[in-house]
């Protein structure tokens, strides 16, 4: 069977919750998507019901019990060749996200040998709603944006850290206080990296903001399918997620809400999907 578009993450559920509104405005328009999981296909019966896609295994995609011993770009990348997609969408890595393999730069070079289809980078939510989150990330890659784009700088580390510590103002989603101050002392060095960040000057992977239109009526649906999965809880409130819906956007100079991807561009020395435009 052919898709549309196919999702790779850890997580089945986290996929679903990251690309809401994306897998169903597809679905409303007759794509078919897929979502494979790497680790964890739980909530692909609530996934499916909702019309989000198909949820699968890894290994029963690949169908190659051969196959476990080559790198993970070549599996990808046979597995991107047979089900045929136009649009491969993966996780962004950000902070405190599972990451059972480097998606970044696994399916950077698996789409390096397959070219001629659209690789978008989701914000996993609600990790992606952490303020500073998208930008450490971006930073850490030395990644390059177009001239138009905004991303507001983080707040100085102490007023993160503080944040984090004390769990207020995140996603309950980073586990005990040891954890936490683990995660934030982890960070610290990306701090530093992201103050030297020249987004429009840097010399690594070239990305886009890609912008899917959110609503007060799709963080209603949000909130009632993460509650179908048993994830509600890793929202938080539905007036602290609105301001953080909020703030995201504002950190993109934007005034309405969004759920956002980042499109991999072509570098010099790449075979792209899509072709060099800035």
């Amino acid at each position: 069977m052919r898709f549309d578009s196919v999702v790779f993450a850890d997580s089945a559920s986290l996929a679903a919750l990251s690309c809401f509104a994306r897998l169903r405005s597809e679905c409303l328009a007759g794509r078919k998507s897929l979502l494979i999981a790497l680790v964890d296909p739980s909530g692909a019966e609530v996934i499916e019901a909702r019309g989000l896609g198909t949820v699968r295994r890894f290994e029963d995609v690949e169908g190659d019990a051969g196959a476990a011993a080559e790198p993970w770009r070549e599996r990808i990348s046979v597995v991107i060749r047979r089900l045929g997609p136009r649009h491969v969408m993966a996780p962004l890595g950000l902070m405190g996200s599972p990451q059972a393999i480097d998606y970044f730069k696994t399916l950077r070079a698996a789409l390096s040998v397959d070219p001629g289809r659209d690789l978008l980078f989701f914000e996993e939510r609600p990790h992606g709603l952490v303020a500073e989150s998208v930008r450490l990330r971006l930073a850490s890659l030395g990644v390059r944006l177009p001239p138009a784009s905004q991303l507001r700088s983080p707040r100085r580390y102490g007023s993160f850290a503080l944040r984090l510590l004390s769990g207020i103002g995140v996603p309950p989603i980073f586990g005990s206080l040891r954890e936490r101050a683990r995660l934030s002392r982890s960070l610290k060095p990306r701090f530093r990296d992201a103050a030297d960040w020249d987004p429009q000057r840097a010399l690594g992977p070239k990305l886009q903001p890609v912008i899917e239109p959110w609503t007060d009526a799709d963080s209603a649906d949000l909130f009632a399918f993460a509650s179908e999965l048993g994830l509600e809880g890793r929202l938080g409130s539905r007036n602290a997620f609105r301001r953080r819906m909020a703030r995201h956007a504002a950190g993109a100079g934007r005034r309405a809400p969004m759920e956002r991807y980042w499109l991999s561009l072509p570098s010099p020395a790449e075979a792209d999907p899509v072709s060099d435009s800035w």
